[in-house]
């Protein structure tokens, strides 16, 4: 079996084994993404054609349109396309933005600082502009250092040019911060009718970071909603972390009844398949001696080994069952929650082909849970306050997402309810409630999780889907496919776009769920649940 890398094994931090401690008597399941693969709905026209609709934008070479509000101010972007060219013998792409404020504004806005990035961003590798391909669930970050534009007077316009790696595919969808997507072509320098730019003068002023020349994998995570398993899918494996104490009685090897709820989940994803490598390994925490944790953790490997060939045919699969007791904790054995978290077995499917991006399946409890603050269809909206009286109030709404290659794209719209705000969107209305700095994961991620709307989830069967997420070339810790750099707080009446990716459901209608948090527990989170949100197609 090859080693698997771990990007930021070292930094994970068991938050979320602590916030699911009291819910661990029921199972849990690994999210169910679906496979149905439909074009989304980009809220965009492209400006030459005319009433063209969105979903043919991507056939159009021209830019796109996409509408908006920064700070108040009424925005009007024409976005691409994507130009392919070269700059001292290196490949490199380009997409060129033209923004334009409305006559009727009022105050300049910074539209170059957050459409490509603030200097913060550029020093803590969080750059908000990003290049996906759905159909290779791949993802481009823009290599632009700049991290200072010119302000965007009321009644002008302003051309931005941010650069990145080589692009190898005729469409993207742009990520535009605040704004929302943007299926825009991509086109070679040399094209009729390819926007002409001045190469060495865009290179020059943005000092391209050659580590993010190349794309990433986009990964799905979710997390059972009573904490008893994990999945996370790259495109080469799935990997399926089931707790010991579901799964197994303490101090034994024998199945519990309950385990059947996440194994046979499991052993449907494997049924998808042909074949490949499946790796299944037990480990333990540090109560008793080396020896015997040792012989338990390979005794359980085994046991959930036998249950899985029991449930699925393995004939195609090199199967390596393993145990490490003690010996790889997920965290230090410091505390009960943590050794609870350490007491898990990992399983590990990684198809010969690679893997489709769906998550395991399971069959545990698809009933919702009673949602923890105000609740409100997507289309309606839901009022939200913060936890003190009278300290900030945000009114979220979701007319629908769009489905593409396996993804949801959606763009929340959050509004300041009365008096405001009070604080920054990261502050509480769209944050990940476990520790401040570090992800959904539990990797430190530092600035890249402050200022994040890494808690907006989606609640499926009886699963926490988190955003889709990736991993930079350099770092160590996964960035959601969502906002990056919320620091702004909304006046009353004021508008604001949210946008975010995750992993298709496969339903036809999605909730989207903020958790709530405290500060004891992590950071402030304050919870609120959006259903009967639309799925809707191109």
């Amino acid at each position: 079996m090859r080693d698997r890398p771990r990007p930021g094994a070292d930094t994970r931090l068991p938050r979320r084994m602590v916030l699911a401690l009291p819910a661990l008597a029921g199972v849990g399941a690994v999210a169910a993404c679906g496979k149905n693969r439909q074009a989304p709905v980009v809220q965009a026209t492209p400006t030459a054609g005319g009433g063209a609709s969105a979903t043919a934008s991507a056939a159009v070479n021209g830019p796109v349109e996409v509408r908006g509000t920064l700070a108040g101010q009424e925005i009007l972007l024409s976005v691409g396309p994507v130009v392919r060219t070269e700059h001292a013998g290196e490949e490199l792409a380009i997409l060129p933005i033209r923004a334009e404020s409305a006559g009727s504004n009022t105050q300049a806005v910074s539209i170059g600082e957050r459409l490509i990035g603030s200097l913060l961003s550029s020093v803590a590798e969080y750059k908000p502009l990003r290049l996906i391909d759905t159909a290779g669930s791949r993802l481009w970050s823009t290599t632009s250092l700049q991290g200072l534009f010119k302000p965007l007077q009321p009644g002008q316009g302003l051309d931005l040019r941010a650069t990145f790696g080589p692009v190898d595919v005729d469409t993207v969808t742009v990520f535009l911060s605040g704004f929302g997507f943007a299926q825009v072509a991509v086109v070679d320098a040399d094209a009729d009718g390819a926007p002409r730019l001045d190469v060495d003068a865009i290179v020059a002023a943005a000092n391209p970071h050659a580590p993010l020349r190349a794309p990433v994998p986009l990964e799905r995570y979710a997390e059972a909603l009573d904490g008893s398993s994990s999945g996370l899918t790259t495109d080469e494996e799935t990997t399926v972390e089931v707790s010991s104490d579901i799964t197994f009685d303490s101090d034994s090897a024998e199945l519990s009844a309950a385990a059947d709820a996440v194994l046979s989940g499991v052993a449907q994803t494997i049924s998808e398949y042909d074949g490949g490598d499946l790796e299944i390994i037990g480990h333990t925490d540090d109560v008793g001696d080396d020896a015997h944790n040792q012989s338990l953790s390979e005794q359980r490997a085994q046991a959930v080994s036998s249950r899985l060939g029991e449930l699925t045919d393995l004939g195609g699969w090199d199967v390596s069952v393993s145990g490490k007791g003690e010996s790889e904790p997920k965290v230090t054995n410091d505390s009960d929650a943590h050794r609870q978290a350490n007491r898990r077995v990992e399983i590990v499917i990684t198809p010969a082909g690679g893997t489709d991006g769906s998550l395991s399946r399971s069959d545990g409890d698809t009933t919702l849970p009673d949602p923890a603050g105000p609740q409100g269809r997507g289309p309606g909206g839901v009022t939200v306050d913060a936890a003190e009286p009278d300290s900030g109030q945000v009114v979220v709404f979701l007319e629908q997402v769009t489905r593409r290659d396996g993804l949801l794209f959606g763009e929340l719209k959050l509004e300041g309810g009365k008096g405001g705000s009070g604080t920054a969107m990261n502050l509480g209305w769209v944050n990940d409630p476990g520790d401040a700095l570090a992800n959904a994961r539990g990797e430190l991620g530092g600035l890249a999780s402050v200022f994040s709307a890494g808690g907006l989830t989606l609640l499926s069967g009886s699963d926490r889907i988190y955003p889709v997420d990736y991993l930079l070339a350099g770092t160590t810790a996964h960035r959601a496919l969502t906002e990056l750099d919320l620091t702004e707080e909304l006046g009353e009446g004021e508008r604001m776009t949210v946008c975010v990716v995750w992993p298709d459901t496969a339903e036809d209608n999605v909730v989207v769920d903020h958790p709530g948090g405290s500060a004891e527990e992590g950071a402030v989170a304050y919870p609120w649940r959006l259903t009967d949100v639309p799925v809707v197609a191109g």
